[in-house]
């Protein structure tokens, strides 16, 4: 029979079976029908497994092959010399190690559950009460509760006594909720709402209680949340997608290079050796052997800039995905709003509504010490402190002694989140006054104004949270009077309106991101008037879009929701669980979205969003499922999250530019010598150098290019779209033509003439430096001297001493010996400088005469959102 099921009989059983507990076997056949009282466990993955998943990449397996052919071609030609299979080797390895890292994204949101779980707890049994290890809890237990405990499992209260219990974790709400075992909670009714329901890992702050145990393991809340986090598969970020697909190409483009150089060799007649080292060659030269390195230290750097704008990245690659972002879904407290209760306005019947600034009168002042008188002022409660706020503005320190001298207090009962009040019983000179505050609606007094309700709803639309008193004097004791006796046939005292405000930088940052193509969507579970308001005022809520609440959207299927869901901006009254719902449906729309949230029910959305965005302050688990946290939880600090992301893939993409052009070109010219019959212009110890020095080192400084000035003026990147999109690929092609070109004249210079007469080193050299050179071009799509060659002083060193090191190998006999190459003459290396330095002339009279590729302008877009 199912849990549920059995809750009816445990209920109707527990005057007569409970009160004894279960016996030895009754736990034994449960624990045997369900199990242990634990989490479920994912299996992490072993070392082995995470190599086996990095040696998928063709590069490696590319590579892996040369090394088995190097290794080949060295014993048979020159035994005692290793040093290119060892070379290739080393690359190898770390690429794997850079592999392997990547793909240990953090799951320890599992871990971070555990933490709600119990170790021990107190149950009745046929044998006595006793303390046991939680993980023995069956259902149908009886569980004691007092205060400090964690609830172990998820079950139904038969008695309480003033039980109060903090499930914040699970229902968003800061104050603890009072329990009552005699409210029946309805099957479909919300966490919060369910006062004769307690669960696992929920704190209990006040009072004592018995529960019967219905559910275990993940049968309970928090083991639901576990098994959504478990099954929510992490989806690989954009440019893990654009990076697998970038090296499938050049995979095959180095196998048919490969291929292609074995069979020109065999038709030619050259020995098999050569063969193999010049197929070597060809796949060496496909193959951007330290782009992996850039992209790494370009995500490192982002997560740098990051972390010194208040955001904590937790997966490196979504530092590039949170550029990418088309939606942001935002919570509203403290992400766009301040967070911090404001007391405005004050309202009696006969004062008008009036300021707080305002000279008040003594009737308003009065109002104001009464809210005071029915606070909690021991609480870090945000509407409990803006009361105590507005009293201390009001009042001096002095005079709030003197007024509080006449008030003892003799009863409180707290606030309950299904009741929306709470009343403080006090003893005075004549009697006894009892204050209630609370929510207008569930107050109930005998004099009501007839205008109260106009000006509560005139208050509410504009975005204030209105607190209504009521109050009642008694000549007995009523500190034995019942809840509902304290709260009735109340006198009217007036509104007090408390308004979270918006953050000052929340209206220019939502209209950032609409510059930059990107939607935002505010989700809270605040009132839909009050959320509207705020919305509106930051411009989020713009004409031709919707708001719709929490209800409404559980009455709209997924495909429903999917259809409507791009004409709402704002959903309001939602539950920490309607986020999954509303991620899910953005993403089949094609979106990237960026998920904001603090609590445990959070987690499953957060991991489920292609940026699952945490709060700082939120809980442990929330920002273990999540790629980043927010410090200060506040939305402009996402909109520089986003630019930063913009400038890395940018910056990932020109180092593209600059490495492939060089690749393309080594090809070319190992290919046209081949054809022509000149042999291996360069072997792939020479081509490795070459990227190490000339692309790589100088290649990293090109990860700290600052943002181009109209980065956040772009639209969001579509997914699927191409890394060679908008420009980049005829860019690449058009720079490896002057490459090839400039690298032949060097080729045929030092082969048919005297002049220029040597070996290989003029093709090394040109090769290298023209690639040095080229970086410089890299930086923008404006001009170097415009840029000024000093504003990257880490290129100007990198490039200065990667010429320095290609041309000491070129000079230094013994260095030279290893990688194959000698010195050349002066008038050699007159024409390298000229050769050398062509790539940059080009590039700049091609973007004087504005015909240089606008590389990241116009990119295959997304979708694009008018600006308001």
């Amino acid at each position: 029979m199912e849990i549920a099921k059995k809750i009816l009989t445990y209920e109707s059983q527990y005057q007569t079976k409970v009160a004894n507990g279960l016996s030895q076997a009754d736990v034994e056949n449960r624990l045997a029908e369900y199990g242990e009282n634990r989490l479920p466990e994912k299996q992490p993955k072993s070392f082995l497994q995470y190599l086996i998943d990095a040696l998928k990449d063709i590069t490696i397996i590319i590579l892996l092959i040369a090394t088995a052919l190097s290794t080949y071609v060295a014993l048979t030609n020159h035994p005692d010399d290793l040093t290119e299979p060892i070379v290739i080797f080393g690359i190898v390895l770390l690429n794997l190690y850079l592999s392997i890292n990547q793909q240990k994204k953090a799951e320890k949101s599992m871990d971070k559950l555990k933490s709600f779980s119990i170790p021990q707890a107190k149950v009745k049994r046929v044998e006595g009460t006793e303390t046991i290890d939680s993980t023995k809890i069956v259902p149908g237990d009886i569980v004691l509760l007092g205060v400090g405990d964690r609830v172990p499992a998820d079950g139904v209260l038969v008695s309480a006594t003033d039980f109060l219990i903090d499930e914040s974790f699970l229902t968003g709400e800061s104050e603890p909720s009072e329990k009552n075992p005699n409210q029946f909670s309805a099957a479909d009714a919300s966490l919060g709402d369910r006062k004769d329901r307690v669960f696992s890992g929920s704190l209990v702050t006040s009072g004592k209680a018995e529960m019967i145990v219905t559910e275990t393991a993940d049968k309970t809340e928090i083991g639901k949340i576990s098994n959504l986090l478990q099954t929510e598969e992490v989806k690989p970020a954009p440019l893990q997608v654009r990076m697998q697909k970038l090296g499938k190409i050049l995979g095959a483009v180095a196998i048919f290079a490969g291929l292609l150089a074995i069979v020109i060799g065999l038709l030619r007649g050259y020995p098999l050796t050569e063969i193999l080292m010049i197929a070597i060659s060809m796949s060496v030269a496909a193959i951007p052997e330290v782009l992996p390195v850039v992209v790494t230290i370009s995500l490192s750097y982002g997560m740098s800039n990051m972390a010194k704008k208040n955001t904590i990245v937790r997966t490196p690659m979504a530092v590039e995905t949170v550029g990418n972002l088309s939606v942001i879904c935002s919570d509203k407290t403290g992400t766009i709003t301040q967070n911090k209760m404001t007391v405005k306005k004050v309202w009696l019947p006969d004062g008008g509504l009036k300021k707080v600034d305002e000279t008040l009168s003594a009737d308003e002042k009065k109002l104001i010490q009464y809210f005071y008188l029915a606070s909690d002022r021991e609480t870090g409660n945000p509407t409990e402190l803006a009361i105590n706020k507005l009293t201390q503005n009001q009042f001096t320190y002095s005079e709030v002694e003197t007024f509080m001298a006449d008030y003892q207090k003799i009863k409180e009962v707290p606030f309950d989140s299904s009741r929306k009040q709470m009343t403080v019983v006090y003893q005075v000179d004549d009697g006894f006054l009892s204050i209630t505050k609370g929510a207008f609606d569930r107050l109930k007094f005998q004099d009501q104004p007839q205008e109260a309700v106009a000006i509560h709803d005139e208050l509410a639309a504009d975005a204030y949270r209105v607190l209504a008193l009521g109050y009642k004097f008694w000549s007995t004791n009523p500190q034995d009077f019942t809840t509902d006796q304290l709260e009735n046939e109340l006198t009217f005292g007036g509104f007090i309106g408390i308004i979270d405000p918006a953050r000052a930088e929340s209206a220019p940052a939502v209209a950032m991101a609409k510059k930059a193509g990107i939607r935002t969507i505010m989700i809270t579970g605040d009132h839909l008037l009050t959320a509207k308001k705020i919305a509106r005022q930051v411009n989020i809520l713009t004409d031709g879009q919707k708001a719709m609440t929490g209800a409404d959207l559980a009455k709209l299927s997924d495909e429903e929701l999917n259809q409507q869901i791009d004409q709402y901006s704002v959903f309001a009254r939602t539950s920490p669980e309607d986020k999954i719902r509303i991620v899910k449906a953005l993403q089949q729309n094609n979106e990237v979205v960026g998920m904001t949230g603090d609590g445990v029910n959070d987690a499953p959305a957060l991991k489920a969003a292609d940026v699952g965005i945490a709060m700082g302050g939120g809980t442990e688990v929330a920002k273990e499922a999540a790629d980043m946290v927010l410090l200060d939880d506040n939305f402009a600090t996402i909109v520089d999250a986003i630019k930063e992301g913009r400038r890395v893939y940018s910056n990932i993409r020109k180092s593209l530019y600059a490495m492939l052009g060089c690749n393309i070109s080594a090809l070319s010219i190992v290919l046209i010598s081949l054809l022509a019959g000149w042999g291996a212009p360069v072997t792939a110890i020479q081509l490795l150098l070459i990227k190490v020095v000339a692309d790589g080192i100088p290649g990293f400084s090109l990860c700290v290019e600052p943002a181009d000035d109209d980065i956040m003026a772009r639209q969001p990147i579509k997914k699927g779209t191409s890394i060679f999109a908008g420009g980049l690929l005829k860019n690449i092609i058009d720079i490896s033509i002057v490459f090839t070109v400039l690298s032949l004249i060097a080729v045929v210079a030092a082969k048919y003439t005297n002049l220029f007469a040597g070996n290989n080193s003029m093709i090394f050299l040109v090769l290298g430096l023209t690639t040095i050179v080229h970086m410089y071009n890299c930086r923008s799509k404006r001009s170097i001297f415009k840029l000024g060659i000093l504003s990257n002083k880490l290129l100007l060193t990198t490039t200065i001493a990667g010429s320095i090191i290609l041309m000491l190998v070129v000079i230094t006999p013994s260095v030279g010996s290893v990688f194959g190459l000698t010195n050349i003459s002066g008038l050699s290396w007159i024409l390298v400088a000229i050769l050398s330095i062509m790539p940059l002339v080009y590039v700049e009279v091609k973007k004087r005469l504005g015909l240089f590729g606008q590389k990241e302008k116009n990119l295959n877009l997304g979708k694009s959102y008018k600006v308001s």
